[in-house]
Formats: structure tokens, C-alpha cells, sequence
């Protein structure tokens, strides 16, 4: 007896320890990648993938303001219960959110630059802070800028001229001081955010028209961009940034 007594305390040790470690396991998260952030008018919006598989996981916060440096969980946007996470999702898959940014807490003006974050939120009773938060990895500036339709052969963004377009000959021609990319055929009007070739050698004077196709024009020797994206034969949707020099985004 006092042999097998002897093996058993061990035994139950291990178990035991084992049974300890268990209970303090947490779920581990990945971060929000691919984070971008999407001008609008008067309004900003996030676009990101996430992919959590968590069962404590409760949602993203977003982080919005007018400098690049955020407290978590302090500097996050509340819920409408003033809490967070900002916005609530349960546990997914591989996804792609693009989220209007709530102006609960601020307002967004076109032309003040902004910067935005956002980071996966769940509550947790086993870590001494009751809450399980990424870090911040990405701080994206954006600037809202106003957007519009029309219709006609004379590009107009805001009061801006900036082109014009001859379906006879099939091309757009940039207007008196502006320059033109093209970027394709595309289904989204914000499938370009950012322009990296900004300077004024990368903008030609004119470019192929294509119903669909989404044109960016720059001011020559000036900071200002527009964008338009040709959705019929004789209507288009604009947006213009007045001054991109803070942010070559539109």
C-alpha cells in the first residue's frame, strides 16, 4: 500500500497542475490587417479584413481623431450603451468590413485631415483587465472631401472643370491645368483611394474613355484632386479634394 500510495500523489499532482493550467487559457486574437481608410462627404469609412475564431470575441473598436496617437481602450469611439467595443460582430471567418465611422462622439468636416484605427475587442474574466484588445498596428490619415453625380460631357468636380470627354473619338482630355490618370474598368468607386504617383510628370493630358472607367485628375503645380468615375454614356460620379497635399487620397 504504501508503495502505490506513493505513485498516486504524483499523479494527482500532475492532474492537478495540469487542470490549473487549463483554466487559465485565453483566446488570442488576430490583428485587423489591410487597413484602409475611405474618404467621404462629411464622413470617413474603414475598410479592413479580419479573421477571428474566438468565443470571447465581441467586436472592433475604432479609434478616430485628429492626431496618431490613441490611448486603448480610452481613445476608442463608445457604442450607443457608451461602452465598447464600437461596433459589436460575433466570431467569424476570413471577412472584409468596410464601416461608416460613427459620429457619436465627433464630427467629421470636409478638408481637416483625421486618422483612423481599429483593433479586435472581446471580454474575458480570466485576465486581470476583463478585456482582451490588439494592439494598434495601422494609423491611416484621411481627409473627407465632398462628392456628387452629374450627367453631360463636361467633367465637373465641384466647381472644378476638369475635363471633358468626346465619345466620337473615345477619350477624356484634361481640362485647362489639370492632369489625368486612368485606372481601368472598375465596379467600385473607391477601388482607388490612394494616389502614390502624385507628382505632375505622372498625369497625362489626356487618356481612353470607357463607360466604367475611373479617372483621377491632379492640378497642375497645385495640390488638388478629383476623381471621377463614368457610370453611363452621359452621367459620372465625382469627388474632388481641394487640397491633397496632407493626403494624396480622394
Amino acid at each position: 500500500m504504501k508503495k502505490i500510495f506513493i505513485i498516486i500523489i504524483p499523479i494527482i499532482f500532475l492532474l492537478s497542475s495540469c487542470n490549473e493550467e487549463l483554466i487559465t487559457i485565453v483566446d488570442e486574437y488576430n490583428s485587423p490587417y489591410d487597413i484602409k481608410a475611405i474618404a467621404s462627404n462629411n464622413a470617413v469609412y474603414i475598410d479592413f479584413w479580419s479573421g477571428i475564431l474566438a468565443s470571447d470575441f465581441v467586436g472592433f473598436n475604432i479609434y478616430a481623431g485628429t492626431s496618431d496617437t490613441f490611448t486603448q481602450p480610452d481613445n476608442a469611439i463608445q457604442n450607443a450603451n457608451n461602452a465598447y467595443p464600437t461596433i459589436r460582430r460575433g466570431t467569424h471567418t476570413r471577412t472584409n468590413f468596410i464601416i461608416k465611422v460613427p459620429t457619436t462622439s465627433m464630427t467629421f468636416n470636409n478638408g481637416t485631415l483625421y486618422y483612423l484605427s481599429v483593433t479586435a475587442y472581446g471580454t474575458n474574466e480570466l485576465v486581470d483587465k476583463k478585456y482582451i484588445e490588439t494592439p494598434i498596428s495601422t494609423v491611416c490619415p484621411v481627409i473627407p472631401r465632398p462628392e456628387g453625380t452629374r450627367t453631360g460631357t463636361t467633367l465637373m468636380a465641384d466647381t472644378q472643370q476638369v475635363g471633358t470627354i468626346d465619345t466620337a473619338l473615345e477619350k477624356v482630355t484634361a481640362g485647362s491645368g489639370w492632369g489625368v490618370q486612368y485606372f481601368g474598368y472598375q465596379t467600385n468607386f473607391n477601388s482607388i483611394v490612394n494616389i502614390t504617383n502624385n507628382t505632375d510628370a505622372s498625369f497625362d493630358t489626356e487618356a481612353v474613355y470607357a463607360v466604367n472607367g475611373l479617372y483621377v485628375f491632379k492640378q497642375t503645380g497645385g495640390n488638388g484632386l478629383a476623381k471621377i468615375w463614368i457610370t453611363s454614356a452621359n452621367g459620372y460620379r465625382w469627388a474632388y479634394q481641394a487640397d491633397a497635399s496632407k493626403w494624396w487620397g480622394i
